[in-house]
């Protein structure tokens, strides 16, 4: 193989699995369907496209149904590899699940196969059922399982409003049934929350975010495909990020640890492909990551061997036009 084909099979990748945690919350990333490399002739210039997923998780509990609806359409006509599957997207996406809805707009643009990017905005309502809205006044507040479970059953929850963005690069390549991928995610959140609370705690994170800040996570994907089986492991890190009105007055805002750090696998299969049909690419997945860093499930109250477990159920539908 010359060494510019070489180079250039090793940057590119078609295909990738999103392997993030289940969530009830911001992570935008449950695992997604692989799709076999597409021939240009074979990608529609136009479609209507629905995603959907379902999926539920424990340590923390999770559930969540989402679906996205996109208008998606071709930017290129070459079957050079890195310029083959490249689309613009716009639509938006429903997210339901026990504790609150979240409906918003979505755009998803990828310009050569190594790079996609997605941008989102999203308005939640919060029910103030199954334990949320729990806020908090400082970072260094207890917030862990226990406490939450206590002050659900005092009924110290409520419901709410708020809207959140997120903005997420994603670099990608493959070589051969080897694909890798590592996912940058900014979100913002601006919560209603009750007196002079600041903070609210989201199962998806894990951790106590700002009512009105930042959050950063990185993702880092490395998947086998074999067949219609997929094994892949992957690493997250997610960092939340406080400034000086989050914590009370005396309080040391660099005692804050509210960080954390997963490690694991994924294990997917997709009953039959499909094409870009009505429905298609039907997967299950099993997925398993370990609290390397966690405030509360790492040792402290719950012992490290136990990780975050994951089951869900994913497929699409395509209406060419």
């Amino acid at each position: 193989m010359p060494s510019s084909t070489r180079a250039r099979t090793l940057l590119c990748g078609l295909l990738l699995l999103g392997a993030s945690a289940l969530a009830e919350g911001p992570p935008e990333n449950p695992p997604e369907v692989p799709r076999p490399e597409p021939k240009q002739t074979d990608i529609p210039a136009r479609r209507l496209n629905l995603d959907h997923f379902v999926g539920g998780g424990v340590n923390p509990t999770v559930a969540e149904y989402r679906t996205r609806i996109s208008h998606v359409r071709r930017l290129s006509q070459s079957e050079d590899i890195l310029w083959r599957d490249t689309f613009l997207s716009l639509g938006g996406q429903v997210r339901l699940n026990p504790c609150y809805t979240a409906v918003g707009p979505m755009l998803q643009w990828q310009p050569i196969a190594v790079f996609n990017l997605k941008a989102l905005v999203d308005a939640y309502g919060f029910f103030g059922t199954a334990g949320m809205l729990q806020s908090f006044r400082s970072p260094l507040d207890e917030y862990s399982d226990a406490v939450q479970r206590a002050r659900t059953a005092a009924r110290d929850t409520y419901g709410t409003t708020g809207w959140h963005a997120m903005l997420q690069p994603t670099l990608q390549a493959r070589v051969g049934p080897l694909a890798l991928q590592s996912v940058l995610t900014v979100d913002y959140f601006n919560m209603r929350l009750r007196g002079d609370d600041t903070l609210w705690y989201e199962a998806g994170p894990d951790t106590l975010l700002p009512g009105r800040g930042w959050m950063l996570t990185e993702e880092v994907n490395l998947v086998y495909f074999a067949g219609r089986l997929t094994l892949g492991a992957t690493f997250r890190y997610l960092l939340p990020f406080y400034g000086q009105e989050n914590v009370r007055p005396g309080e040391d805002l660099s005692a804050v640890n509210n960080g954390n750090m997963r490690l694991g696998g994924l294990v997917a299969y997709t009953f039959h492909e499909g094409g870009y049909s009505s429905f298609h690419h039907p997967t299950a997945f099993l997925t398993a990551a370990w609290h390397v860093r966690n405030r509360y499930r790492a040792g402290q109250e719950t012992t490290q061997a136990i990780p975050f477990v994951g089951l869900g159920f994913a497929f699409q539908q395509d209406f060419v036009f």
